[in-house]
């Protein structure tokens, strides 16, 4: 195997990437959308876009499709924040990155993914975990120090995240914007 074009994504000179397998922009466009339905039905994640607007919501797909097709070797050029920025400050845990998961395994069976490609969408998804799981909630920090000028991040009153001893962990181009 060799490294693909798009970061992450390995595929042998021969053989179709993954996006090609899964089917190409429409169908990840038609896919990432029910995942993200579902999230919003699921108990433990669907407050995440209880206050968030139609157009946010746009803005979070499109941002979902083209990292995920950036990422499974399509030629298409995510443009989004990075996976640390855009995850740093929500305060997710396992519970939220599982039931995620649990979305995502409903939309397998519902698209019919073949289980061969649902692993590898799944290390794919897994390699950016140290990337999104773990940060304290913004508002939480923000609550704990009423002194912290809200302007100047969560660094100003000395929470890091990610800990510069579990950045090893996180992938480099989950620390990049557009990878």
């Amino acid at each position: 195997m060799t490294e693909h074009a798009h970061p992450g994504i390995e595929s042998s000179d021969a053989g179709p990437s993954l996006y090609e397998r899964l089917g190409g922009y429409d169908a990840i466009y038609v896919f990432a959308a029910a995942a993200l339905k579902k999230g919003m039905a699921h108990p433990d994640i669907g407050h995440i876009w209880a206050h968030m607007s139609e157009s946010t919501f746009y803005k979070e797909h499109i941002n979902f499709v083209d990292f995920l097709s950036e990422q499974w070797g399509g030629n298409v050029r995510y443009r989004g924040r990075d996976m640390v920025t855009a995850h740093r400050g929500m305060g997710l845990t396992e519970v939220h990155w599982n039931a995620m998961f649990d979305c995502l395994y409903e939309c397998y069976d519902e698209f019919g993914i073949p289980q061969e490609l649902r692993g590898e969408v799944d290390a794919s998804f897994n390699k950016f975990k140290p990337a999104v799981v773990g940060s304290p909630s913004y508002r939480d920090v923000v609550l704990a120090h009423p002194e912290i000028d809200v302007t100047k991040g969560m660094k100003s009153v000395g929470v890091h995240w990610p800990d510069r001893r579990e950045r090893h962990a996180i992938p480099r181009e989950a620390e990049q914007s557009g990878s």
